[in-house]
């Protein structure tokens, strides 16, 4: 049984191993059998000379062992040494840190054959392997491929390798979790073969079928589960929600009265957004998009068109537009008026500061619907907030409030007509489309990737120690003369005794010394929400020049007038959080700078990434390649799979698997329709 406990006379072991696998969360013979290999040893083509090796690849050779020492560093660590000669008695060493048992382990082993597997480096006409795997038994020379596993909680390697063999009874019990047509369809081997192909393979060719087989059902799984509640929730809104056919000539008639024309981009995006609305269940669709691509137009045109021609069929609609902060609402107000204006729609703003008296005649005129659009913050998911007929939601920087905020104006609970109304979320985070896929399966997925074609491409500078700061301070200061604004980027907002990093309150005060008499003022995470609004409202009328803050502006307003941004110790922050605080100067038709500062001596190879591009995807891609999804996205609220074998990457794979499930559930709607 999969489900049997791991005991120390089934893995042949002692109470202290059980107990670190327990705290590895390992306790099943399931368990441990879903401990995949990362890697493996090709030891069907071992080496006898150090000539022929790749210092690319992981070496599989020959060697005999001259030597081996241990001694203690300068720091108190432990430094085991091996001199190793090949056939030809080339020399070559080998070197580990911290191993106190390797010592004894290999000593009987002086002056005899050994395997050593590693990467090998080769500086200072010397061969050195670093860490290496070694093997002492030569009659695994030529026919095996040995399993590498991840340490366990301390359980090395070579350990969980040699228990695996005596949990190979249990794969027969593996039952079978992919449907007959897609085994058929690509030719899979069957759930048992794959666990035992990847733990106990042949040659190469085992490990590809049974990686790609467990890749397709870790992506499979995770997706099906995504599309069936997508699906649920179709059947669960269908009817509920407001038919609005679209009118080709009349959105013309919207964007004619736009200031700027719309890319490619945002009219694919309209264009899926109203179809979305002629449908008879709700729509979830969530619009990502890069810094400066311009999402919240296509947002407005499609509450007008909604508004506009929902009153030809007898009804009149109301559309709620919610953002993180009372200045970004207080902003898509103001920005969204005249256009308003031309279609006759009314709007309120619902923020936190509104008086009483205002918010009570406010809620009254959306109760009884007298007002078509309603803008604001959280107070517009209060217990005594109604609507008379909420039909088009659109939350932006969805991922700054709680799902159940969300939910308040998704359902229909709410809303006095009963209906659900069409939502559309908006993130400003650029996100791998594989990664989007995963996280918010719930909606279908909109990207806006392509800039309008005035904006000019930021100019970023990596500022490394030989170039002086003096030149961009002078430069700086050039701009302010000129009417322009400045954010200046801190990790801390207080100087630390443990991390000597800048922070914004000491940087603010250098700043005030260094750009007197122009305004420097702070900005951070510690102030309370009225007071930060204070600042960024003074920052945005140019009452301010200066501004020295934290992370807090990484998603905030627009301050077209502001066209530099410098970032103290660069390199602590990852290029998506980079790319977000430049998109604060990105905004409008001037030309804007960002200046990175990195700390000396500190490695600025990722920071160039930020000079090559000024494209967020691409810098997202660059972050998920080197670190885990949650941590690049702050993904407080979502669930990131942990995945054994399949890439989250695998975009290829991942929309493939999506076509099967899709066509899946389709062809159950039409036999139930038939």
């Amino acid at each position: 049984m999969l489900s049997t406990k791991l005991t120390k006379s089934i893995l042949h072991t002692t109470d202290n191993y059980i107990k670190w696998l327990e705290k590895a969360w390992i306790s099943t013979v399931w368990d441990l059998l879903r401990q995949f290999p990362r890697e493996y040893d090709d030891r069907t083509s071992v080496l006898d000379t150090f000539s022929l090796i790749n210092i690319k690849e992981k070496n599989t050779i020959l060697v005999k062992l001259l030597s081996i020492t241990s001694q203690k560093t300068a720091n108190n660590k432990l430094l085991t040494k091996a001199v190793l000669e090949d056939k030809n008695w080339f020399l070559a060493e080998a070197v580990w840190f911290n191993r106190k048992f390797l010592t004894t382990q290999l000593q009987p082993y002086v002056q005899k054959k050994i395997i050593v597997t590693w990467k090998v480096k080769y500086a200072y006409w010397k061969v050195s392997f670093t860490s290496p795997e070694t093997e002492t038994s030569l009659s695994k020379i030529g026919w095996e491929i040995v399993p590498v596993y991840s340490d366990l909680n301390y359980i090395p390697t070579k350990w969980t390798w040699s228990k695996m063999d005596l949990l190979k009874k249990y794969i027969s019990d593996i039952t079978e979790n992919l449907p007959e047509n897609i085994l058929e369809k690509y030719s899979f081997i069957s759930r048992k073969e794959a666990y035992y192909k990847v733990h106990f393979p042949k040659n190469k060719n085992d490990i590809e079928q049974a990686k790609y087989r467990l890749a397709y059902e870790e992506l499979y799984e995770i997706n099906y589960s995504a599309i069936a509640k997508k699906y649920e929730k179709f059947e669960a809104t269908t009817w509920k929600s407001l038919q609005v056919p679209m009118n080709a000539e009349f959105v013309k008639e919207i964007l004619a009265k736009l200031p700027f024309p719309l890319t490619n981009h945002q009219k694919i995006v309209l264009f899926q957004t109203l179809k979305d609305m002629e449908k008879s269940h709700g729509m979830q669709r969530l619009l990502e998009w890069d810094v400066g691509t311009g999402k919240t137009v296509v947002a407005q045109v499609a509450a007008i068109h909604a508004i506009m021609e929902s009153a030809k069929i007898d009804e009149k609609i109301q559309v709620v537009i919610m953002a993180p902060t009372e200045i970004l609402a207080r902003q898509h107000f103001e920005w969204m008026q005249e256009l308003f204006w031309d279609f006759g729609i009314s709007s309120h703003l619902l923020v936190g500061s509104v008086t009483k008296k205002q918010k009570d005649a406010i809620k009254t005129d959306m109760k009884n619907g007298n007002v078509d659009v309603i803008i604001g913050t959280h107070a517009l998911v209060q217990e005594d907030v109604l609507f008379h007929n909420l039909w088009f939601v659109v939350i932006d920087e969805q991922h700054r409030f709680w799902v159940k905020q969300r939910e308040v104006l998704e359902s229909w609970l709410w809303n006095r007509s009963g209906k659900i109304p069409h939502s559309l979320n908006m993130t400003a985070t650029p996100i791998p489309r594989t990664l989007a896929l995963t996280l918010y399966w719930d909606q279908d997925l909109s990207v806006i990737s392509e800039y309008p074609k005035w904006r000019k491409d930021i100019y970023t500078k990596v500022a490394r120690d030989w170039w002086p700061r003096e030149e961009v301070e002078r430069f700086i200061r050039n701009q302010l003369e000129q009417w322009r604004q400045a954010f200046w980027i801190s990790p801390l907002v207080e100087e630390s005794e443990k991390m000597d990093l800048a922070n914004a309150i000491s940087t603010y005060e250098t700043l005030v010394e260094l750009f007197a008499p122009f305004k420097v003022w702070l900005l951070h995470g510690k102030m309370k929400a009225r007071e930060k609004d204070e600042v960024m409202k003074a920052f945005s009328e140019n009452k301010i020049q200066v501004l020295s803050s934290t992370s807090v502006v990484e998603v905030w307003v627009n301050v077209p007038n502001s066209t530099i941004m410098c970032i103290e110790w660069a390199e602590r922050f990852w290029l998506s959080q980079l790319h977000q605080f430049r998109g604060r100067v990105w905004r409008w038709k001037y030309q804007s700078y960002c200046y990175l500062f990195p700390t000396k001596g500190n490695s600025t190879d990722r920071l160039k990434a930020m000079e090559r591009t000024n494209n967020g995807f691409e810098l997202a891609e660059i972050d998920l390649e080197i670190r885990w999804p949650g941590e690049v996205y702050g993904l407080r609220q979502s669930w990131v799979p942990d995945l054994k074998v399949a890439d989250l990457r695998d975009l290829e794979l991942i929309s493939q698997i999506r076509v099967d499930i899709e066509e899946m559930f389709e062809d159950k709607k039409q036999e139930m329709q038939a």
